[in-house]
């Protein structure tokens, strides 16, 4: 509809360009200029019109790639969307703040050692869930996490911040300072609701690898030395250069600054990810000038440490996200590696050595199977369904299947 409207504007143009010409033919040599000049304006307005909608279609002829999420193990996702980007959700996660870095000493095998670690702390007041999303309205499945409450000023009332204060108001929450949106499984979406308090302890444990997400320290502007480790030039025998930028490129051909050029700029104030691992986890502290919890993760954390009143930097923290934990051998499998050797099952593939991606001129096989379904749930007439995965009645010696998700 909206296209048909653009092609519309054009038709109308024209029609009052003729009306103003054959009106001219009547008015005589007196008015022939106005007419003329009217003329010209109301063709150039149908060229606009014919090229703005020209644009507009072009805008709205844009790829457009859908982030589906399989709610159960016989739904088709279409090949486009699995392999070439396949979604690993991140989980639940949580806020902190950086305090300090410290050194804790482990003994292995009669050995000490010193590692260094992170100290990450939870102020009173704690993670809320302040939003969920599910694919009927929103395409995906998310939980939404809001820490540290705060008092928001005059000019901290105006615009996007005052929609996301009144958001948290239908859900009886306080203004929070970060929100930060999760990507979650069907299943863990279900385990929690819109104003539930969220435990380190209930997400993670000791030993647990996370991804610890942060932004690291500014330092301004910087020459590329600094910036990028560039070597310097001579300091001695009369050189001039020093610490000065050297060539951008060629002269005649391409005659100009390539992009991307590593050139002096602003450095850090850069979004960063560690995987790290916990060392401590110590929660609901009950103690006065004290944080609620403690997380002693292993390594170092973008940002900067508590040295101020302000504290220190924000990071969110969720589980590792890790392709190989069964979420992606839902599938039948192809193709695959076995163990050679007395006594072993061949029909056992090998850890990461099983491929269950197959299509079939550009179809998901599980797409096929399911239209097939929809006519004969039995099977097609004619054919032999036991070593055809998709059915339930075939041997699994057979046609190998995944194991659950």
């Amino acid at each position: 509809a909206s296209v048909s409207r653009g092609l519309a504007a054009p038709r109308r143009s024209t029609r009052s360009s003729a009306s103003v010409t054959s009106q001219a033919r009547h008015e005589g040599p007196e008015g022939s200029a106005a007419s003329f000049a009217l003329t010209l304006a109301a063709a150039g307005a149908a060229l606009l019109a014919k090229a703005s909608t020209g644009r507009a279609q072009r805008s709205r002829l844009v790829a457009r790639r859908a982030n589906m999420v399989a709610t159960r193990p016989d739904q088709a996702i279409p090949w486009w969307n699995r392999m070439v980007k396949p979604q690993v959700e991140s989980g639940v996660g949580i806020w902190a703040e950086k305090l300090n870095m410290t050194t804790i000493f482990q003994e292995e095998e009669g050995n000490v050692r010193t590692v260094p670690a992170t100290i990450l702390v939870i102020k009173r007041g704690g993670n809320w869930v302040t939003a969920k999303k599910w694919p009927e309205k929103f395409g995906y499945y998310s939980v939404q996490v809001g820490y540290q409450r705060y008092s928001p000023k005059g000019w901290q009332l105006k615009g996007n911040r005052m929609i996301g204060i009144k958001d948290l108001a239908k859900n009886e929450l306080p203004p929070l300072r970060k929100i930060r949106e999760f990507r979650v499984r069907p299943d863990e979406w279900e385990k929690y609701e819109v104003g539930q308090r969220l435990w380190p302890s209930d997400l993670f444990k000791e030993g647990d690898l996370i991804d610890v997400h942060g932004k690291s320290k500014g330092k301004g502007m910087s020459g590329a030395i600094k910036k990028w480790g560039h070597k310097r030039g001579p300091m001695t025998h009369g050189s001039k250069h020093h610490r000065r930028y050297g060539s951008v490129g060629a002269g005649t051909s391409p005659g100009r600054v390539l992009p991307e050029k590593k050139m002096p700029g602003w450095a850090g104030d850069n979004k960063m990810a560690h995987t790290l691992k916990i060392m401590k986890i110590m929660d609901k502290i009950d103690e006065p000038n004290m944080p609620e919890s403690i997380i002693v993760v292993k390594g170092t954390v973008p940002g900067y440490s508590a040295y101020w009143k302000e504290g220190g930097s924000y990071v969110y923290m969720h589980r590792r996200k890790n392709k190989a934990d069964g979420r992606f051998k839902r599938d039948p499998v192809w193709l695959w590696y076995y163990k050679k050797g007395e006594g072993v099952d061949p029909y056992v593939p090998l850890r990461a050595k099983a491929w269950t991606w197959n299509t079939l001129w550009g179809r998901d096989m599980r797409w096929i199977a399911r239209e097939v379904k929809k006519y004969w749930p039995d099977g097609f007439p004619g054919y032999d369904h036991s070593k055809d995965p998709f059915y339930d009645d075939c041997d699994p010696h057979k046609a190998l299947k995944a194991p659950e998700w």
